[in-house]
């Protein structure tokens, strides 16, 4: 959410008094997209409190609130783009989630790559929103484990229909919800061997269609 948001610094007329001679109130105000501005509300607390803790204080200014506020759309449209790779597609897996900022969603039917594990793990010490969601198989048991015990948000899907034939079988990625990673790759060992696809998206009409997905999943709809 806060990947969308425009951040302007409003000077005030009025003086801080904090000692510092000449010093004025400063607001700033987030401005979001109309669509998101509900959610950035519900949020208002923890968004203040953020902006309180990140805001450096001037001689010239200090802080005096933080506002919420609709964002003014200035550009004609919106900046898209699509690929896809068909080597390397560890080390695209990883570079994406290396440039996560905010929110990490995974829906990956089998997941045993420690080395992705590894990059995951810094992420979370970093504060980031990580969820993780994967089918009930075997080859998951080891890594599902190493999740749970530090503290990973995880949602195991239960196989089901004749003899569990039936599983959760995505492969997608989705990072600040304005990129998305998917294709054939699972995240094991294994997939760096065969013959892969991963295609990637900047495009956030075609992420909020993975996002909705990813829900349904997360929730078990």
């Amino acid at each position: 959410m806060l990947s969308r948001a425009r951040v302007n610094f409003v000077p005030q007329y009025a003086f801080a008094n904090h000692g510092r001679s000449f010093q004025q109130w400063e607001i700033v105000e987030l401005r979001f997209p109309v669509p998101l501005l509900d959610a950035a509300d519900e949020h208002g607390k923890e968004l203040a409190n953020l902006v309180e803790f990140v805001y450096e204080e001037s001689d010239e200014y200090a802080l005096h609130h933080m506002e919420i506020r609709p964002q003014v759309i200035d550009t004609p449209e919106e900046v898209t783009e699509h690929d896809v790779v068909f080597d390397e597609i560890q080390d695209t897996v990883i570079q994406g989630i290396r440039d996560a900022k905010f929110i990490i969603w995974a829906a990956v039917a089998w997941f045993s790559n420690d080395a992705i594990y590894q990059e995951l793990l810094v992420k979370k010490a970093q504060g980031l929103s990580i969820r993780i969601v994967v089918s009930e198989e075997e080859a998951n048991k080891a890594m599902i484990s190493k999740l749970q015990e530090n503290d990973f948000n995880v949602t195991i899907v239960p196989r089901w229909g004749y003899q569990e034939y039936n599983r959760m079988h995505d492969k997608f990625c989705i990072i600040d919800m304005d990129y998305v990673m998917h294709g054939s790759y699972n995240w094991t060992p294994t997939a760096n061997y065969n013959e892969e696809t991963l295609s990637t998206a900047l495009d956030h009409e075609f992420v909020s269609k993975f996002a909705d997905e990813f829900m349904k999943l997360y929730k078990g709809i």
